[in-house]
């Protein structure tokens, strides 16, 4: 009995797509070039997005509140801590009360001027040589500042271009300290005193 269906020739290819028992073949080449092109769409497609999408270059830190920052430390300090009036473009980065150097219970403000500039407000009673070094940055004595009728003691640690303003006044010590020159501390002590006289209150003093 001879077998069914057509018989091969000798040496003739098999159809496409068929192996020579008649089982269609996988096309495993077809398959890889169909996934680097995937990946290759969906690649440019990540790049595009990642692109085209807008990135902040910085977090941005909301300012600090330092009214609020000013009433809870208030409960904790024999003076009121002033808040400044602090010029258009000044942003307050931190408003806080801590134990600085000598355990000195100190109320500290910080800024960032218009033009980038760091400055520090720090206030205390009954502070310590130590302390005011350290407020100071170490600044030794460089003469004196009258600002509207009040001398204040200058201090500048020429290595780091730190100045700072020092005044003593009924017990309690006001230090105006940063990166940028005696014009702008002034502005810091002038918007001190302005923030507490707002408030009703001379150097410190309970408002009446």
């Amino acid at each position: 009995m001879s077998p069914t269906g057509p018989t091969p020739v000798p040496g003739a290819p098999a159809p496409t797509g068929e192996d020579p028992r008649g089982v269609p073949r996988t096309r495993r080449g077809g398959n890889v070039q169909s996934m680097v092109v995937s990946m290759a769409v969906i690649l440019g497609i990540v790049a595009l997005v990642v692109w085209v999408v807008p990135r902040p270059s910085s977090v941005q830190q909301p300012p600090a509140d330092v009214p609020n920052a000013a009433a809870g430390a208030a409960q904790r300090l024999s003076f009121l801590p002033p808040v400044p009036r602090v010029p258009q473009g000044w942003t307050a980065t931190s408003a806080q009360l801590n134990r600085s150097t000598d355990g000195v219970l100190t109320w500290h403000v910080g800024y960032r001027t218009a033009q980038g500039e760091y400055l520090a407000l720090e206030a205390a009673r009954d502070v310590t040589p130590a302390w005011v070094r350290a407020q100071t940055a170490g600044g030794g004595e460089d003469g004196t500042a009258d600002v509207d009728g009040r001398s204040w003691e200058r201090r500048l640690q020429e290595d780091r271009d730190r100045h700072s303003l020092v005044r003593t006044q009924d017990g309690v010590t006001v230090v105006a300290t940063g990166e940028a020159g005696y014009p702008v501390i002034t502005e810091l002590v002038r918007a001190t005193e302005a923030g507490w006289a707002a408030a009703g209150s001379t150097w410190g003093s309970p408002p009446a």
